[in-house]
């Protein structure tokens, strides 16, 4: 991979793709790197961690947006959902358009390149006649490129972004770097993998047993067994993995090696690099997901005191810290819970520094944006909104 008039590029299943490089402007300090907020009119809003608003993006001609996510630092990617002109758009935080994509259909999810210097996403969309999904690179600078048509379809960048795997059809896993190679037919029971320093980590079956595995580029590595179907989020050298079983548990053998085992139900720690398993609550999680080094699992709760609600929990190493019960705001959790381990690699509910996070909540009948500082016994209601994201730091 070199670099040529200032771009970077590689190529990902058979097609050139050219970066462009951004410098960025923001020198923010990661204790106040700023939010992305989207509001119920579809609004979209960059404010402080105080709540002081800082740019603002307004929908024109009956249009929404939808989904904003952090690309850089400094730039925020939306979607524009309207009649006739549905498209992916990459801005500047002062309001520079850095591109903006039509599409036939509205594309509903897209992950950033980790790659600070550039902004180039994964997106997926329903094709024309939504029978399908259809998954495109897009950066602006070339026509959109096709990377699959297959649904479900599920996508983690290299900690570099010089790779892409591909969890396609629910058990094809592909890895596109300058060729593509399947590494994982059948892949087993999974949404998202995750690429982490270590490895690809992803779910493998062997038989009839299934593995918590890390792809180092030509092999796989058990970590530990899992029994059924499972979610997991990594970072740093650690995966948080739930998993869930169908049926008889006792139909799967011992390994031929020892190696721990993810109990089904609870939430559980694995440390790649002890290959130890720790569990962390034992009720089922519809949200869980790490700072940025993998110190500070944030999950989800849910409670009965005084009214049924939930509540956040943060882990780290062993101790728990509890937060009080709130109510959530429907519509974000709805969207975000069933699919919480891929949104955790594209929209962080955690400040960069792992100090706060923040998240959608309904206060008094009405969607606000809430931050909670760790240290802290109760959030700040920064603004409204029904959609959060934390920008990286730099």
């Amino acid at each position: 991979m070199g670099v040529v008039d200032g771009m970077k590029r590689f190529r990902l299943a058979g097609v050139v793709v050219v970066f462009v490089v951004i410098v960025a402007a923001c020198t923010t300090e990661t204790k106040d790197a700023p939010l992305v907020l989207l509001d119920k009119e579809g609004a979209v809003a960059i404010v402080a961690p105080d709540g002081e608003e800082v740019g603002r993006f307004e929908p024109q001609d009956g249009a929404q947006y939808f989904q904003p996510i952090w690309a850089s630092a400094d730039t925020v990617v939306r979607a524009q959902i309207a009649p006739g002109d549905n498209r992916l758009i990459a801005t500047r935080v002062g309001g520079e358009e850095v591109w903006s994509i039509q599409f036939a259909t509205a594309p509903f999810f897209y992950l950033a390149s980790p790659d600070p210097a550039i902004t180039t996403v994964v997106s997926l969309r329903n094709n024309d006649q939504a029978a399908g999904l259809i998954a495109e690179v897009v950066d602006g600078s070339l026509p959109v490129e096709v990377v699959g048509e297959e649904a479900p379809f599920y996508m983690t960048w290299a900690p570099d972004g010089a790779g892409l795997a591909t969890h396609a059809g629910g058990s094809r896993l592909d890895v596109r770097t300058t060729t593509t190679e399947t590494i994982g037919d059948p892949t087993g029971g999974f949404q998202a993998p995750v690429w982490l320093n270590d490895g690809l980590v992803t779910l493998r079956t062997e038989g009839v047993r299934t593995f918590l595995a890390v792809w180092d580029g030509e092999s796989f590595t058990d970590v530990a067994r899992v029994r059924g179907s499972a979610r997991f989020v990594g970072a740093g050298h650690r995966v948080a993995i739930q998993s869930t079983v169908v049926g008889n548990e006792n139909g799967i053998a011992a390994g031929a090696h020892v190696i721990p085992a993810v109990r089904p139900g609870p939430l559980s720690v694995v440390d790649l690099e002890d290959g130890s398993v720790t569990v962390i609550v034992s009720e089922p999680i519809p949200v869980f997901q790490w700072d940025s080094t993998g110190t500070r699992l944030l999950y989800l709760t849910l409670v009965d005191s005084p009214d049924p609600s939930v509540a956040w929990r943060v882990w780290e190493d062993g101790e728990i810290t509890e937060f009080e019960p709130f109510s959530p705001e429907l519509s974000w959790l709805q969207v975000f819970g069933p699919f919480a381990d891929q949104y955790a690699q594209s929209v962080s509910l955690w400040s960069p520094d792992g100090s706060a996070f923040a998240y959608p909540a309904a206060v008094d009948g009405a969607s606000r944006i809430l931050v909670q500082d760790i240290g802290e016994e109760l959030p700040r209601d920064i603004a409204a909104g029904v959609w959060v994201a934390w920008a990286p730091g730099e």
